[in-house]
């Protein structure tokens, strides 16, 4: 099979690598200048907001959500509509005809699942996979976000149960000593959510953000405001909050497999050790995030490791490369490495 390449270090992927950190916020706040700096935001970072009408989509479409909606959307960001499960003791059908009115009346991304269950047994599993697979029919493509607030078990990711799981909504100086899950460290950090509240320190809020970074969480949100309840406006520092995770991703580098901050040759063996896995976490080799470590991956490995020249655009097309030649291919990227590492004598 043929690929056209514009040089060996320059791949397309069609699903591409995650960014780095998203906001989710959750929007319970009428549509207005609030919204508006949403939109703003939704231009400069990855941005998701969480509709709630009244709580859930209310008896009637809105028009000033309807517009509020198409904005954000149009503005780059995402929106999902906010429905509860009462911890799995809502009837199933009150949940799935939420589910349907935000369908008919919004042209949105997803659903959000509040109130969502942490253990088990399968049937309170099975609760939670009724909903995923119902917003699934609607379209494949819509996003489920489930909100434990806590750690949770493994089961609600892979059951599956949701897309992404809120695994913190807590006070600010709870942040600095909570913990992820160890089981969180298996996965790419897509899955995870963190909510912060009654934090007002834009100090910590800095620090918040790179705790999550560190923590493998891939979308979080702070705020200043406080219960009852903390959704209610953005925080006062949202500008400087926009701006921190805008460099955060700008920093971001895929290929940074063990996630230490530099391209390297540890990330090229940790991608070697893999090579050929499918299913697997981005973590561990995948830097196109399709599933699979693979060539492509040791190409955007090559791309971002600065020290090794790449090779000058010159469009052609070339065979796929084969597990002989990427073990060549490796093996001599080895040697940069190494070399590179080295001390100057």
């Amino acid at each position: 099979m043929l690929r056209a390449i514009a040089c060996v270090a320059a791949v397309a992927s069609a699903a591409g690598p995650a960014a780095a950190l998203e906001i989710v916020v959750p929007a319970y706040f009428y549509p207005g200048p609030l919204w508006s700096q949403m939109n703003t935001a939704a231009g400069q970072v990855p941005l998701t907001a969480i509709m709630n009408p009244f709580n859930g989509p209310g008896n009637a479409p809105d028009n000033n959500y309807t517009n509020a909606v198409d904005g954000l959307r149009s503005a780059g960001g995402r929106v999902i509509g906010y429905v509860y499960s009462g911890y799995g003791s809502r009837p199933l059908a009150e949940v799935t005809a939420d589910i349907d009115r935000y369908a008919s009346w919004y042209g949105i991304d997803g659903i959000f699942v509040d109130e969502m269950a942490n253990t088990g047994p399968a049937e309170r599993l099975n609760y939670y996979k009724a909903i995923y697979d119902h917003v699934k029919s609607i379209d494949p493509q819509w996003e489920v976000m489930g909100n434990p607030g806590t750690t949770t078990i493994e089961q609600y990711l892979t059951w599956p149960t949701a897309d992404r799981l809120m695994v913190f909504e807590n006070v600010g100086a709870a942040y600095p000593g909570s913990s992820p899950s160890a089981w969180t460290a298996g996965h790419d950090n897509e899955h995870f959510v963190n909510l912060v509240h009654t934090e007002s320190s834009t100090t910590n809020m800095l620090a918040a953000l790179d705790q999550a970074v560190a923590q493998n969480v891939g979308a979080i949100y702070v705020t200043h405001d406080a219960l009852p309840n903390p959704w209610d406006t953005l925080p006062t520092y949202w500008t400087s909050e926009v701006a921190r995770v805008a460099e955060i991703n700008a920093s971001y580098s895929p290929a940074d497999f063990n996630q230490d901050g530099a391209v390297d040759g540890d990330d090229l063996a940790r991608w070697t050790t893999n090579f050929g896995s499918a299913g697997v976490a981005g973590k561990f080799g995948d830097a196109t995030n399709d599933g699979v470590v693979d060539g492509a991956d040791l190409l955007v490995w090559q791309r971002q490791l600065s020290s090794i020249p790449l090779v000058q655009p010159a469009l052609q097309y070339v065979p796929e490369p084969s597990s002989v030649t990427l073990i060549a291919m490796t093996a001599t990227l080895v040697v940069c490495c190494t070399q590179r590492k080295q001390a100057p004598r």
